[in-house]
């Protein structure tokens, strides 16, 4: 935009967002590289806010009515900017929803607190059509008998007031054509402007760069939005060179372009250049303090010491007590290589530092507190993460739990703080995903909630995502632009950019994909917009980990917003708020520590473990040195895999390399979880893993290897030391790191070696190139065995080009691999299989923060079933083998429990449909129970509830399921006790009346007569007479006894008494004698058909796999599909599927390439739906599956549909074919995880069936039309 303006012969741009200041930091670094070639050119920037009432909040909001304006402001100076960042703070802090959008006001208070009471520093102007002068105008066009005068001078004196007149300017726009709303309020506002002596200035509120891009701006507002009218208000909405600028106001001749011209140059000449970095200002938070002496003693034995208890800032001496504090609580610490290695890290620190201009102690001293609030918080923190975990001071500080000098597995303190780089330290710490919402919660608590912020993440459209919205811009059909996107091929799943996949490239390694490029040629507008698309900021989010910690206002450096979900987060990203003194820390989400934490919660439960802090079970239970790390048994468990999701080795990766390599220590497992990251290297079959277990297991094939490459035991015994507990292979970043330092391989220097490093992990093949080259120049200055340095570039280090980790990183996930091993082999392993059930089937319970530490019930957070969840994690516990028992109302607890004595877990009560946290908990309260009938007596569950419990197998160790449900609804139904003519209703509904005489027929005709005399025929005023109908007259006169009928006020009626007494009573003299004669018989009958009634309603399907599925979302017996006759109609099983689609033949239709995919079915019973995302989740036989539907289709099947009775009431006669328990069989393609709903048109069958039962012998009854009539949304 900068570089079109220049173009254009424009001499000042201003660029404001739509309420936020994101760019600014980036619009100012351009601004920058460019000022030197264009010095008379002026960027200024500003924000064109929503203006609202003082009042408008959440709460007062009126949705069509109040209105949010739009209205610019312009920072004439970096103060104009701070306060322009302070406003929209204001607002981002008090914005909310409304239905899909964020509303984000910003109140006249506001610009009144900010900008009124220190002005001269914001520029105001009237902004669009969208802002509230405009709209006032545009609004007494539309009602020429209003007066907007008043309102008008009334606005403007207040806004005049808190700019003042010399920085408040009327703002015009370019209209399309005569006489429209923008004409008509640049006239307005003209004669405004002369009348008042206001300035007024012309802008082109650029929403897009040059006409020409119209069409682009336009598909991409409908990709968006869908069918949009955007032509007309667009039209003029880009930048624009003088010339057509004034081609456009010569509807308006009047209007003085010359002075709008000057007074936008008097804004460019008031605005100063300002630059909103600053350097790096690690806050100083809440400290500990310490009363420790840093005696001569240690300052002897760590000199570095000295250092900084004399340093003048607070933490370094601070830092220094603390360091000594520890050692001396520790004899174990107590050492010279434990003082070296703190005299090394503290030498590092000052020196980096003085380099960085800033006080690394704070740092530390942050973050050692950062992390006991994370304890306090009821979190387990992680042992470790990352490069920090090889140095010593964390470990000192409790800020990581792994001790670098105790590990043999080699790591290095200047991997993590390299003295001579300048960059920002940074230390990942990883806590329970369960509580991160509480952590943050606590964490504002403690340093003040003005004071946290998460760090602010910049989506942007990938590959993919730019192909589909580009289709949907243009209206492409789904199914194909999905097919183009699936082109895009990704490498370590980093997809490639459309740039690559049609010319390839070079460096990378990438050729053009020739089915892409012949598929865009085919599609150039999909193909121009697409790159347009592509890289543009679509979305904001929250940074995975980053949380940002200030002691001063944040408005001094950026400003704050709220994510999608209302979390506060800045306003810059992680870069830029790095870039104007802000330093993030990072608390990341772990799921493995939530295993750990519900298992050591259990042991606790079942007495295994004492009781205390979480802190002190964690370190008393699995602390890193009181681990077991040797046992034979607890390995073997390892390698026949007996542990479930052992951490960072539950994929198959994972479980392929423990089978390969056998690792039976930390060292060999930390190998182990370097190696299974890297890849085969080019023109090479043989997998790293492959290749690490044929060196462990034959120590003479690394010398073979060494031979092969013309070397000997000499170059061996130079890289033993590093490559010996790798047996051979350089498979961590510290290795390779290593290897170029080494004085037999060229000696290079950290840097070189750092440079190496950033250069493999940030993927960028022309930075390797060029340390190639440089590696190769040097060795061969210094003389170095060719054989050798190329052994070690080519063979060594290249096999971690792909994709270089990091030793100390995994160490320490090796090591809480170990902590899950201890779990599984020290306890009944049971405790470890449910804590992993827990977890994956999402049904966790969570004590909150709270001041009145009795009051636990209250404070327990429980979460909503997620049946997803649950599905998958049984089926993922079935298929490893663990035995999951049904509920049982003895032993069941709110959530999953072990049977430690049958080695068996126990489904939670809270698992069950419709039994909600009060009946768990009155349930626990009042065990144990001694029959149904005890419970059903003494806790008095609600009737669904109670069917949802038999259902699930609560009752089954005392009593049959099918007696169970049998009794309880023989219990509860309407069961009657005697037999009397008000039984008769009930007795007629369910045919248990005789009428195999004439005097039944008559008798029951009289009888409903009757009623319907009282219920159509009966007076309002009076009971004495029946006003009489066509249709009674007739019946009347059929029986004979139209003698009864008379006038009364000229209408024929019916005497009450008359016909109760004379006829009504004997006729039903015939019922009183049969119910007298046949009593017992009649009310056994009427009773046994309302139980099968009520039965048929409770029960459903009758069998017990149903039933679990309707209240467990899982299957215990086996699978309701199971003996479907799978080969005929071609079900397959999901897993087997290829993760992309194959490809059977392709065609062009028109412009666009047609790929036609390989289709096959797979079948299941419905669990959950996504409406939003047209996705049904099923359980098949086999597992879990996703089905995506096109939108049109699930809509379709989703609706239920009623039908209009006589009675003018609704039937629901058939519900959506997705609600859970339903079973259905699809017809499509996976593609990654999804199971994508397809078929084509010359294939004779449907994509979608719904399967209404399974006959004998495997053949399943289908249904795919749906009932004839109203449909309506289902929510079922």
């Amino acid at each position: 935009m900068i570089d079109y303006a220049l173009e254009l012969g424009h001499s000042c741009i201003a660029i404001t967002e739509h309420e936020c200041v994101s760019n600014s930091v980036q619009v100012l670094k351009y601004y920058r590289e460019i000022k030197e070639k264009h010095p008379n050119f002026k960027v200024i920037l500003g924000n064109e806010i929503y203006l609202c009432r003082d009042d408008l909040e959440e709460s007062t909001y009126i949705k069509k009515q109040d209105k949010f304006f739009h209205f610019i402001l312009l920072a004439k100076d970096a103060i104009g900017h701070q306060q322009i960042r302070e406003i929209s703070s204001r607002a981002w802090i008090r914005s909310f929803m409304d239905g899909r959008m964020r509303r984000v006001p910003t109140h006249y208070a506001d610009l009144e607190e900010i900008i009124g009471k220190n002005p001269g520093h914001v520029i105001g102007s009237t902004a669009c059509l969208g802002g509230f002068l405009p709209s006032v105008i545009v609004a007494q066009k539309e009602e020429p008998n209003w007066d907007c005068e008043p309102t008008v001078n009334s606005w403007l004196e207040k806004m005049q007031n808190i700019f003042g007149t010399e920085n408040f300017y009327l703002e015009m726009q370019p209209p399309a054509h005569k006489n429209n709303e923008q004409d008509y309020v640049n006239q307005y506002l003209y004669n405004l402007a002369i009348k008042k002596d206001i300035p007024y200035i012309i802008t082109t509120d650029s929403h897009y760069l040059k006409k020409a891009d119209a069409s682009l701006h336009k598909a991409y507002l409908n990709s968006q939005d869908g069918e949009r009218e955007v032509d007309s208000f667009y039209a003029t909405t880009y930048m624009m060179d003088t010339q057509e600028l004034e081609k456009y106001f010569s509807v308006s001749p009047d209007i003085n372009m010359e002075f709008a011209y000057q007074n936008i140059q008097h804004i460019a000449d008031q605005c100063e250049d300002y630059d909103l970095t600053r350097p790096l200002k690690i806050p100083q938070l809440k400290w500990k303090s310490s009363n420790t002496e840093v005696s001569e003693k240690w300052q002897k034995l760590i000199p570095m010491l000295s250092t900084f208890i004399s340093s003048d800032y607070p933490g370094d001496k601070l830092l220094a007590q603390l360091l000594v504090e520890k050692i001396e609580s520790d004899p174990r610490l107590q050492e010279q290589k434990i003082y070296d290695a703190v005299e090394e890290c503290l030498n590092m620190t000052w020196e980096s530092s003085i380099i960085n201009k800033t006080h690394w102690s704070a740092y530390f001293l942050n973050l050692q507190c950062i992390v006991e609030e994370c304890w306090n918080a009821d979190t387990i923190v992680g042992a470790g993460r990352g490069s920090g975990v090889g140095f010593i001071l964390l470990y000192l500080l409790d800020i990581v739990q792994i001790n670098p000098q105790w590990e043999t597995t080699k790591t290095f303190a200047w991997r993590f703080l390299n003295p001579s780089r300048v960059s920002v330290l940074d230390v990942d710490v990883d806590i329970e995903g369960s509580r991160r919402a509480i952590v943050l919660d606590r964490l504002r608590k403690v340093y003040g909630e003005d004071r946290v912020a998460n760090v602010l993440t910049l989506g942007t459209e990938k590959a993919k995502s730019a192909i589909l919205t580009a289709a949907r811009g243009i209206g492409m059909d789904v199914d194909e632009a999905r097919n183009i996107a699936a082109m895009v091929p990704e490498d370590r799943g980093q997809a490639r950019t459309l740039k690559q996949c049609f010319y390839g490239d070079a460096e990378a390694g990438y050729k053009p994909i020739s089915s892409f490029v012949a598929t865009m040629k085919a599609n150039p507008q999909l193909w121009e917009l697409a790159q347009r698309i592509e890289g543009l900021v679509c979305r904001i989010g929250i940074h995975a980990g980053g949380v940002i910690f200030v002691d001063e206002p944040f408005t001094n450096s950026t400003s704050l917003m709220r994510a999608p979900d209302g979390t506060i987060i800045v306003g810059y990203d992680l870069h830029t708020s790095e870039a104007c003194s802000l330093i993030k820390y990072d608390l990341l989400s772990v799921e493995a520590l939530d295993k750990i934490h519900i298992c050591l919660d259990l042991l606790r439960d079942y007495g295994y473990i004492e009781d205390g802090s979480l802190k002190e079970r964690y370190e008393k239970t699995i602390g890193i040195y009181n681990l077991d790390r040797t046992s034979p048994d607890m390995w073997k468990m390892v390698w026949d895999h007996k542990i479930l999701s052992l951490f960072q080795m539950e994929k198959q990766s994972g479980i392929k390399g423990i089978a390969t390599l056998k690792p039976a220590s930390v060292d060999e497992l930390a190998v182990l979880n370097s190696t299974i990251r890297l890849m085969a290297q080019e023109g090479q079959n043989e997998m790293p893993t492959d290749k690490l277990a044929r060196f462990k297991n034959s120590p003479e094939a690394w010398d073979k290897e060494l031979e092969l490459n013309g070397l000997g035991p000499a170059e061996k015994k130079i890289l033993q030391p590093v490559l010996q507990n790798s047996y051979g292979l350089c498979i961590t970043q510290e290795q390779f790191m290593e290897l170029v330092q080494l004085p037999e391989l060229g000696g290079f220097s950290l840097t070189f070696a750092d440079s190496l490093r950033k250069a493999i992990a940030k993927k960028n093949p022309a930075a390797y190139d060029k340390l190639t080259e440089e590696f190769y120049e040097t060795t061969a200055k210094k003389h170095i065995n060719p054989a050798f340095a190329k052994y070690v570039w080519d063979v060594l280090i290249a096999m971690s080009r792909g994709y270089g980790f990091n030793a100390s990183h995994t160490l320490a996930y090796s090591l809480i691999g170990l902590q899950e091993m201890n779990l599984a082999y020290r306890f009944p392993i049971i405790f470890w299989n449910c804590a992993c059930l827990i977890n994956d089937s999402g049904n966790t319970i969570i004590a909150e923060d709270s001041e009145d530490e009795d009051d636990v019930e209250e404070n327990i957070k429980t979460q909503g079933t997620d049946y997803t969840k649950l599905a998958r994690g049984i089926s993922k516990m079935k298929d490893e083998g663990v035995n999951i028992s049904l509920v049982d109302i003895n032993k069941s607890q709110y959530t999953f429990v072990p049977d430690v004595e049958n080695n068996t877990i126990w489904c939670g009560l809270k698992s069950l449909l419709n039994v909600n946290d009060e009946l768990v908990y009155e349930i626990i309260k009042k065990r144990p129970y001694t029959s149904p009938q005890d419970f059903l007596m003494r806790v008095k569950p609600k009737r669904q509830a109670m069917i949802s419990l038999i259902k699930g197998g609560a009752f089954d160790e005392m009593m049959d399921r099918k007696k169970c449900m049998a009794w309880y609804i023989w219990t509860v139904c309407d069961k009657k006790s005697r037999i009397t003519l008000q039984n008769m209703p009930s007795l007629m509904k369910y045919n248990l009346v005789p009428e195999d005489t004439q005097e039944f027929k008559t008798a029951r005709r009289i009888y409903e007569f009757n009623r319907y005399l009282k219920a159509v025929c009966r007076e309002k005023a009076a009971d004495l007479y029946y006003t009489l109908d066509t249709r009674a007259i007739n019946f009347l006169t059929e029986i004979g006894k139209d003698i009864y009928i008379e006038t009364r006020n000229q209408e024929l009626v019916l005497e009450a008494k008359r016909w109760d007494k004379q006829v009504y009573q004997p006729w039903m003299d015939v019922y009183r004698k049969w119910i007298k004669e046949n009593h017992d018989a009649i009310l056994q009958n009427l009773n046994d058909t309302i139980f099968l009634e009520d039965w048929r309603k409770a029960v459903g399907k009758n069998n017990y796999s149903a039933w679990e599925m309707e209240v467990l979302c899982f299957y215990y017996h086996e699978h309701e599909l199971s003996n479907m006759n799978f080969s005929k109609y071609g079900i397959v099983n999901f897993n087997s599927l290829p993760e992309e689609p194959i490809i059977e033949h392709s065609y062009y239709k028109g412009n666009y390439l047609v790929n036609i995919y390989k289709l096959s079915r797979i079948c299941g019973t419905c669990i959950a739906k996504n409406k939003s995302k047209s996705i049904v989740t099923v359980l098949t036989p086999t597992g879990v599956v996703d089905v995506k539907f096109p939108k049109e289709y699930f809509t379709l099947y989703d609706k239920q549909i009623s039908e209009k009775q006589p009675d003018g009431t609704k039937k629901v006669m058939e519900r959506s074919f997705f609600n859970r328990g339903n079973m259905i069989m699809v017809l499509g393609m996976r593609r990654d995880n999804l199971f994508i709903s397809k078929k084509y048109a010359n294939m004779s069958t449907h994509q979608l069936y719904k399967i209404e039962q399974i006959e004998p012998n495997g053949d399943a009854v289908l249904r795919h039309d749906r009932y004839k009539g109203e449909m309506e949304e289902d929510d079922g």
